[in-house]
C-alpha cells in the first residue's frame, strides 16, 4: 500500500497552517476535491494551480521541505522593511480581519453618535412637554371648570 507523497503531506500541513478546511482550499486553488488525499502522484497541473492561489508559498519547501513555508521578501536597498520578518498568509488575513473590525467599529461609534443627539432632542422634549402639564394643572381651579363644561 502506497502512502500519500511527502509533496502532498507539505500541501496538506500549508493547508492546516491557513485555518480553512480542505473543501476551502479546494475551491480557493481549483484543484479537485480528494486529490491531496489520494495515493497517486502530484501532476504538475494541480502544483500549477496551488502556486497560482497562493504566490507567498515556497516552491523549495512544497518540493523538499527543507525551506520556509513562505518566501522571504526580496529587499530592496533605502527602503523601509516590511512589519514582520515575513509576510505570511495568515498575517496578510488577520490585517484584512483587524481592517473590518476596525470599520466596524467606526460605524458603530457614528451610530451610539447619532443615538446620542436623538436621546437628548427627545430628553428635551419630555421635559417640555412636563412643563406644559405642570403649567396647565397650575391653572386657577376656576378656569378648569369652565374649561371642562
Amino acid at each position: 500500500m502506497q502512502n500519500i507523497s511527502p509533496i502532498k503531506q507539505r500541501i496538506l500541513q500549508f493547508v492546516d497552517t491557513l485555518g480553512i478546511s480542505k473543501r476551502e482550499f479546494y475551491a480557493k486553488t481549483g484543484i479537485s476535491r480528494g486529490t491531496l488525499e489520494s495515493k497517486t502522484g502530484i501532476t504538475e497541473d494541480t502544483l500549477a494551480k496551488l502556486f497560482a492561489a497562493y504566490p507567498d508559498l515556497n516552491t523549495g519547501w512544497v518540493i523538499t521541505g527543507k525551506e520556509s513555508t513562505i518566501k522571504e521578501p526580496a529587499i530592496v536597498e533605502d527602503s523601509e522593511p516590511p512589519p514582520y520578518s515575513k509576510q505570511c498568509l495568515l498575517c496578510k488575513e488577520k490585517e484584512r480581519i483587524i481592517q473590518k473590525l476596525e470599520d466596524c467599529l467606526k460605524t458603530k461609534d457614528i451610530t451610539i453618535e447619532s443615538l446620542q443627539s436623538e436621546r437628548t432632542i427627545l430628553k428635551e422634549y419630555i421635559e417640555d412637554l412636563k412643563k406644559q402639564l405642570f403649567e396647565a394643572h397650575q391653572e386657577k381651579p376656576g378656569e378648569q371648570k369652565r374649561k371642562a363644561s
